[in-house]
């Protein structure tokens, strides 16, 4: 009876310890990914100081909200690419008016989240490549730099890991991005516009810059808030003459409560099936074993006893 006993502990036991590596492998790997069918929105709010374009005036302390839309193209995606479409639009609460919009559409790895060459990146109905981390961070964020593609500048600049904090009481990395004053364009505008004597228009170059911060949830590489502190300009000969959009925007209290809700699962199962439940597979596995040999053990010398007995009878 012991030896059967013995025999399916051990059977359990190498069980368990077979499944140890392949919850962390191979199971929680088929979870890393992205959705294929992802959506997703988000409101930054903020105040700015804008140039309306149509009133040709300039306006100062301006409530505003940055609506994004990003929707999964699910035919031009793979088992092992994500193609993403965004739109993002500002808009001036208090006039009713739209300030500026942009549009984007590219492809990443569905683990990583780095970009993919394919599925004809754009930039504003522009042939873009994009490189680097494109939208999200990899899952498994570590606490290091990574190289994040800027769709402004159109340049690979690096995501600086800046600490831990907490969001909602979820623990965050903080990343920063930091693009120093940069010419995007030229702009052509009124010399009255400019503030400049004369008659007539003045060309002068459209200057970008940003900080913008990320605080990421590490187990899914999801961005649970974004500040963006921007400031754009007309530059005349040196000498900023006109403010086209500068302020700060962050996520509004509904996009924050969404992302995190969006991340629960991930940051519930992953831990478990990379972790805890490996490591307890190996503990148990490992117990299950031990236990069987103590009872082999006994038994062969419960054996051994009673033929010596009889021997001696």
């Amino acid at each position: 009876m012991r030896r059967i006993a013995a025999v399916v502990l051990i059977a359990l036991g190498v069980f368990c310890l077979a499944m140890a590596p392949m919850m962390r492998t191979w199971l929680a790997n088929s979870l890393m990914r992205t959705p294929l069918d992802y959506y997703s929105q988000t409101v930054n709010v903020g105040e700015v100081d804008y140039f309306n374009i149509e009133d040709v005036e300039s306006v100062e302390n301006a409530t505003v909200e940055a609506h994004a839309t990003i929707r999964a193209d699910v035919a031009s995606s793979t088992d092992e690419t994500v193609v993403w479409d965004q739109f993002t639009w500002i808009r001036d609460d208090d006039r009713d008016f739209g300030i500026s919009s942009s549009s984007r559409r590219a492809g990443h790895d569905r683990v990583t989240g780095e970009a993919v060459d394919c599925c004809d990146a754009m930039i504003n109905e522009e042939p873009v490549v994009q490189a680097g981390q494109l939208w999200k961070f990899p899952f498994m964020t570590e606490q290091r730099d990574y190289d994040f593609f800027e769709t402004t500048v159109q340049e690979v600049v690096p995501m600086e890991f800046d600490g831990v904090e907490e969001v909602e009481g979820v623990e965050a990395y903080r990343f920063v991005q930091t693009v120093e004053p940069t010419a995007v364009g030229e702009r052509t505008i009124p010399r009255s516009v400019a503030g400049l004597e004369g008659d007539g228009d003045v060309t002068g170059d459209e200057v970008f810059s940003i900080t913008r911060t990320y605080w990421v949830e590490p187990t899914t590489g999801t961005p649970l808030n974004i500040v963006e502190d921007q400031h754009r300009a007309v530059v005349v000969d040196g000498e900023e003459v006109l403010v086209l959009l500068s302020g700060e925007l962050a996520f509004d209290q509904a996009s924050i409560d969404g992302k995190i809700e969006s991340t629960e699962s991930g940051r519930t199962i992953l831990p478990l099936l990379r972790t805890t439940l490996p490591i307890g597979g190996v503990i148990l596995g490992l117990g299950l074993v031990a236990i069987a040999a103590v009872l082999l053990a006994t038994g062969r010398r419960g054996t051994d006893t009673g033929l010596r007995s009889a021997n001696v009878g």
